[in-house]
């Protein structure tokens, strides 16, 4: 029976911490990654939506994007807009606590730990021109407009043309073309 050299336990310790690290870091990155496409594809979906002309006080309103929960993009969102416009419009980020969104913000990105949150928020937002965008199954579906997902390592997205009318926002045939169809909201 060989007797272990403390040194070499601990050695042999060390190298097992690392090796676990680097695992969870590397699920880490990959997490990081998927959420810097998130952000980049909210950035570009504004320039493919058309909101209400009443969505904005004035013609150099900003762009309000609104966090509902926690905030799974880190600085990835603020990079993503930051000295950007769509139609001369720039963009402001902001976490968002409170319950009343309408009004406050123009895209809202409800993380997936606040869905059953969302929908207590939902019937108060009819009608009042949030882009709803969420990455949980189903969200399409329970009356979300947009859903990212992931496909084959890919993010994707589904709209419901349901939803996106009943805010009266318009989607550019250009963004549908790239976009899986969801079936009939709940709402």
């Amino acid at each position: 029976m060989e007797i272990l050299n403390p040194s070499n336990a601990i050695a042999a310790s060390l190298r097992i911490i690392l090796v676990l690290a680097a695992a969870r870091l590397s699920g880490l990155c990959a997490e990081l990654d998927e959420y810097q496409v998130k952000a980049f594809f909210l950035y570009n979906l504004a320039r493919y939506v058309e909101w209400p002309t009443q969505s904005f006080k004035s013609r150099n309103d900003p762009i309000v994007i609104c966090i509902l929960g926690p905030n799974p993009f880190g600085a990835s969102l603020e990079r993503a807009v930051d000295r950007r416009e769509v139609d001369g419009r720039a963009f402001v980020v902001r976490q968002f606590a409170a319950d009343d969104v309408s009004g406050a913000c123009h895209i809202l990105f409800v993380n997936a730990c606040e869905r059953k949150r969302f929908r207590s928020l939902a019937p108060s937002m009819k009608g009042a021109g949030v882009l709803t965008v969420g990455d949980s199954q189903g969200f399409a579906g329970e009356g979300g407009i947009i859903n990212f997902k992931l496909e084959n390592g890919k993010v994707r997205f589904e709209i419901n043309l349901q939803a996106a009318e009943r805010e009266h926002l318009r989607i550019s045939s250009k963004l549908l073309s790239l976009a899986q169809i969801a079936g009939k909201d709940k709402q």
